[in-house]
């Protein structure tokens, strides 16, 4: 298998390393050695290690299921755009094409969706095992690359758009959207779009403010390969946008002004990752994405997460800690340029 990381381009060296959020630690007792018999110390550890109960939240979820096989077929065409073009609908075509062969997870026929692409004088279909694609140096990038155009898909099947130039999924509107949603039994409403407003001085007493656009709450969100085992990488973002709410209005990074989602604690990067795994999975405990063959699944939601019931200190799940000021989340804060 492939031991070296695979990802989107928006993952850099910052955020290929998976963020945790520790929720509960023990501390370690340490054995008094002097009291262990000469003949046992020898043999025996010098720490005891007592059963650990601490929770991690990451934003990686786990794989734990992908097609078997890749078909693949000549096209009649070189690029993709004329793929696109020939073969194109309501939403993203999840295909590669490399060279002259057109790869994908959906059987490929004269009646399939990539009919109209196949060479009309070979109808020959191949099957290629998606495990040996994932353990190839070269494919598997191509393997990262298709799993991440069904996403596309799948997003787009939820409402979401993509933006190749900041790599992230966000809601595009021309008017203020709210989602409800529930996170430890509880209801609430987020916001993910809204007008960006600018504020212009007149004089000393007087100031106007203006619509320049509409910010939005994101996500980058990929699969990547770490040590033979694959994941999809949740990462919170922020987006601006002209008044149109689809072009960019910049091409840097942009977060939250002189808010404490500059630096957001621990129980919001929670709510963030719980809110898009909501959005993702459709509610589901796990995010399922239909390829015309097997499935792709993704264990979205953290098996600490559990149904409402009153918790002690000892005893808290990951949605007891995401629910915390919770009072705090909902309306998107003022966006500006990310300082670098």
């Amino acid at each position: 298998m492939a031991t070296r990381e695979q990802s989107l381009a928006f993952q850099n060296s910052a955020a290929s390393s998976h963020s945790t959020v520790s929720t509960k630690v023990n501390h370690v007792p340490r054995r008094d050695a002097a009291r262990v018999p000469a003949s046992d110390w020898k043999s025996r550890p010098l720490f005891a290690l007592p059963k650990l109960t601490q929770r991690i939240a990451s934003n990686l979820f786990s794989v734990v299921e992908t097609p078997k096989v890749v078909f693949a077929a000549e096209s009649q065409f070189r690029t993709e755009q004329e793929i696109i073009e020939a073969c194109g609908g309501a939403g993203a075509l999840p295909f590669l094409l490399k060279g002259s062969t057109l790869h994908t997870f959906a059987p490929l026929t004269k009646g399939s969706v990539f009919g109209l692409a196949l060479k009309k004088d070979d109808g020959a279909v191949r099957q290629e095992q998606f495990a040996v694609w994932l353990s190839d140096a070269l494919r598997s990038n191509w393997a990262i690359d298709l799993l991440n155009r069904f996403l596309c898909l799948h997003a787009w099947k939820r409402g979401l758009r993509f933006d190749e130039s900041h790599a992230l999924f966000y809601f595009t509107r021309s008017k203020p959207k709210k989602l409800w949603w529930e996170v430890g039994g509880k209801i609430a409403l987020r916001e993910v779009t809204a007008p960006h407003i600018k504020h212009y001085q007149i004089d000393d007493r007087r100031e106007v403010e203006f619509q320049c656009g509409w910010k939005h709450e994101a996500v980058r969100a990929g699969f990547v390969l770490q040590r033979d085992s694959l994941f999809v990488q949740l990462e919170p973002a922020w987006f601006l946008t002209e008044l149109d709410g689809k072009t960019p209005a910049t091409s840097q990074r942009v977060a939250p002004l002189n808010s404490p989602r500059l630096n957001p604690h621990a129980e919001e990067l929670l709510r963030a990752l719980s809110f898009w795994s909501a959005v993702f999975a459709k509610g589901h405990r796990e995010l399922r994405i239909e390829t015309g063959g097997a499935p792709i699944r993704v264990r979205l939601i953290s098996p600490s997460s559990s149904a409402p019931r009153i918790v002690s200190k000892e005893d808290r799940t990951l949605d007891y800690f995401a629910l915390t000021n919770m009072e705090d989340d909902g309306a998107i804060p003022e966006l500006g340029l990310m300082q670098v």
